[in-house]
């Protein structure tokens, strides 16, 4: 049977010249194109004839016009759409663009798990234009890596409306031919069950499902219970599976758990609330040692003794910690005190450089540094910089010389009037965080503006009414230099809390970039340092 029916090369032959087969899905094979009017490589969709013959087709190609009007810059737009041929060898098509990128399905395999960066990075833009689609009314039905293409490494979502165009074509014809809408793995328990009018939290599930796979390597491959819902942890996940959840903050897996809870209401209000869920879970502390876990369970359990509450029924999931909390009997909420009265050093702190301290109360440089036993990606750089450019309230300059990348603050009267420099380096086998801030022109611009302009000013008044009018010289001289005492205190104390404001802006910077580098380097390395036995 030769691989493109001629019948459909025939009909189709005015518009569009079928070069191969690119694809074969479930309910339609993709065939690549020549545009004959605008010179253009195309993708032909065509439905499988068993398929188009149980469709209403006025009904179908109504349904893809309303969602050829979707205009996103990470949507693939439709082209065109038609019927063509007649009897039995009737056709039903639409044309998109040509991705030469290929799909995120081809991406995984044979690759190592994904780290949480670069799911947030995919998860970013396909969150965006879900959000855009739902707000028209539109929900894909049938999010999966197939369906996620890359042109020039941008991701964008394919066949958006298909699946819902087939089913309201379709109507109970449909269900009679054994077509099956939605992918298993990637399913809404809603969908599966064959409810007709799904909502957007169906492409939340299979967001998900595919976030899921990412990190994992496949599909969580069942549908969770309410205690692990609750828990915000994949309690029955195989052990291969366990093992890899076990290498990612607990925070990411709460994250997951409610994208794919088994109940719509439980899962995310939209994709958009899902990629903000899983960005904030990547800034959050939960790997702990040895040393910290029996800190942290000591503290829970004195916590216990002075105050039991033995209805708190709140949980957190925080991986193994949270397990060896549930199995000696100490509800989650005061591990969380726990946690949260833990000591951890961020490393080396702030410190002052420069001359002038004694004048200014404070040096004119402040530097801050972190070691981070992991080495920084290259890819990693952008995500940093824009977490510095988030940070700072400036867009700064960035470059970058192989393993190391450089920020610093814009120009005069482009950024923020700052002095910042921060380098980030790979060096052997860890990452070397350096942030930088010079204080000289705030120096400048304080205690000349306010001793030069306000304490001049005001002892020029004060000695001419001193001489002139109470014809006092030594209350002239007396008064001057109260006048100028007065300006100068307040310059040096201006300059203290902003050099001692700034520090600490600097200083929570420095533990946001090592928490990321640390997070990723885990992940990429198999998860660091797992165990976390305590003894018994």
């Amino acid at each position: 049977m030769p691989e493109i029916p001629p019948a459909l090369s025939a009909a189709l032959g005015g518009r569009y010249r079928l070069d191969r087969v690119v694809g074969r899905g479930g309910m339609a094979t993709v065939y690549l194109a020549e545009d004959l009017r605008h010179h253009r490589q195309v993708g032909v969709k065509v439905l499988k004839p068993e398929l188009a013959a149980s469709l209403g087709t006025a009904r179908f190609l109504q349904e893809i016009e309303i969602a050829a009007g979707l205009t996103h810059p990470h949507i693939v737009p439709l082209y065109d759409s038609g019927q063509v041929g007649g009897g039995t060898e009737e056709f039903l098509y639409y044309v998109m663009p040509f991705i030469a990128g290929g799909s995120l399905r081809a991406r995984l395999r044979g690759d190592e798990p994904a780290s949480v960066a670069e799911v947030l990075a995919l998860l970013t833009p396909v969150s965006d234009a879900l959000a855009y689609a739902h707000r028209r009314g539109i929900v894909h039905r049938d999010i999966k890596p197939e369906n996620i293409l890359f042109a020039e490494g941008h991701p964008l979502v394919a066949d958006f409306g298909i699946a819902r165009a087939i089913s309201t074509a379709g109507g109970i014809g449909l269900t009679r031919t054994g077509f099956g809408l939605g992918t298993p793995g990637y399913m809404s328990p809603e969908q599966a069950a064959g409810v007709k009018d799904l909502g957007p939290s169906t492409d939340i599930f299979s967001l998900g499902c595919v976030a899921y796979e990412m990190l994992i390597g496949e599909t969580p491959g069942l549908w969770l219970t309410d205690d692990a819902v609750r828990l915000g942890r994949f309690v029955d996940a195989e052990l291969s599976h366990r093992e890899r959840l076990d290498r990612i903050s607990g925070s990411v897996e709460q994250v997951l758990v409610r994208a794919v809870a088994l109940r719509p209401e439980h899962r995310f209000e939209s994709p958009l609330a899902f990629a903000d869920a899983l960005r904030a879970a990547m800034g959050r502390r939960e790997r702990f040692s040895e040393g910290e876990v029996q800190r942290i369970i000591g503290r829970a359990a004195q916590i216990q003794l002075a105050a039991p509450d033995p209805d708190d029924d709140d949980a957190l999931s925080i991986g193994a910690v949270e397990q060896v909390g549930a199995e000696v009997g100490i509800p989650p909420a005061q591990v969380r005190e726990a946690v949260r009265d833990l000591d951890r050093p961020s490393g080396t702190g702030a410190v002052e450089a420069g001359g002038g301290r004694w004048f200014l109360g404070r040096g004119t440089r402040v530097m801050v540094d972190r070691v981070v036993p992991f080495a920084v990606r290259e890819a990693e750089f952008p995500f940093l910089a824009d977490e510095i450019r988030t940070s700072m309230g400036s867009v700064g300059l960035v470059g970058t010389l192989g393993p190391s990348m450089t920020w610093s603050t814009s120009p005069p009267g482009q950024g923020t009037g700052r002095n910042v420099q921060i380098t980030i380096t790979a060096r052997s086998g860890e990452t070397r965080i350096h942030l930088e801030e010079h204080f000289d022109n705030i120096a400048g611009g304080l205690f000349g503006g306010i001793l030069g302009g306000g304490g001049s000013a005001g002892t020029a008044v004060w000695m001419t009414f001193a001489f002139e009018t109470l014809h006092f010289p030594l209350a002239a001289v007396l008064g001057g230099a109260s006048v100028l005492s007065a300006a100068y205190g307040m310059a040096r104390t201006i300059y203290t809390r902003v050099y001692a404001k700034r520090s600490r802006q600097l200083e929570a910077l420095a533990d946001r970039l090592a928490a990321l580098v640390e997070e990723s380097g885990r992940e990429r390395l198999g998860g660091g340092r797992r165990e976390r036995r305590l003894p018994r």
